[in-house]
């Protein structure tokens, strides 16, 4: 094993040894059981998504193959869930070249909900986003422009953070491995949920339990409908 796959290898050991060492808030994680089809983890990663994001596993059926990149379905489901407005909208802002950033401030998400607050000023690959925020959080009609990267990595911390109920810190240790959002959340549900399934093509029922905060990485737009990728 090269030094460098070792070191992350080390990396992620370590961030899965603190989850279980420290004590932390109740996530929404739950065991989906037969509802998952053996060995399939875009089927496991959807029923996630669809209970994190409050949506329908059909929605999430519909719109998940127009992104190639997890990370970006991820942003397009916190975006519409924190906006309030539909899949279709954010489809079409970003099918306009927009990034993940501009199409957030389109639709009036604020500046902070993109943040987990964390303790001390975090490291790569969240210093330059977090900074930004620091700076700019008082005066949010200075909106900072962070790249789809940036977006991408905000979310996914959020994501594992609330969906597992893991400290922030751990949640932005396992994304600074350089895995998207979709592995590391089935590894973790895969970890905690580790007896044998029995697969079938049932689908979990819409009764989710939702977490919102109402105003309360490659560079991938979505396809468009039907066939190209923009």
């Amino acid at each position: 094993m090269s030094k460098s796959r070792a070191a992350l290898a080390l990396l992620v050991a370590v961030a899965f040894a603190s989850i279980g060492a420290m004590p932390v808030a109740a996530g929404v994680d739950v065991d989906f059981g037969a509802n998952i089809r053996v060995g399939d983890n875009t089927d496991l990663f959807f029923n996630i998504s669809s209970r994190y994001f409050d949506r329908d596993r059909d929605v999430v059926d519909t719109w998940g193959p127009r992104f190639t990149n997890p990370d970006d379905l991820a942003v397009f489901f916190f975006l519409a869930q924190q906006s309030g407005r539909s899949p279709d909208v954010i489809f079409a802002l970003r099918r306009q070249g927009l990034t993940w950033w501009q199409v957030g401030g389109r639709v009036g998400v604020p500046m902070d909900i993109w943040f987990v607050p964390v303790g001390v000023h975090p490291g790569p690959p969240y210093g330059k986003a977090y900074g930004y925020w620091k700076k700019h959080r008082k005066h949010p009609s200075s909106h900072p422009r962070l790249s789809d990267a940036d977006a991408r990595n905000l979310v996914a911390v959020r994501v594992i953070h609330e969906y597992y109920g893991v400290p922030a810190d751990v949640a932005m240790q396992l994304r600074a491995t350089g895995r998207p959002v979709s592995k590391i959340v089935v590894e973790e549900y895969q970890r905690r949920h580790s007896r044998p399934m029995h697969g079938s093509v049932k689908k979990p029922s819409s009764s989710k339990k939702p977490h919102s905060h109402k105003k309360s990485q490659g560079n991938d737009h979505p396809k468009k409908k039907g066939s190209q990728h923009r």
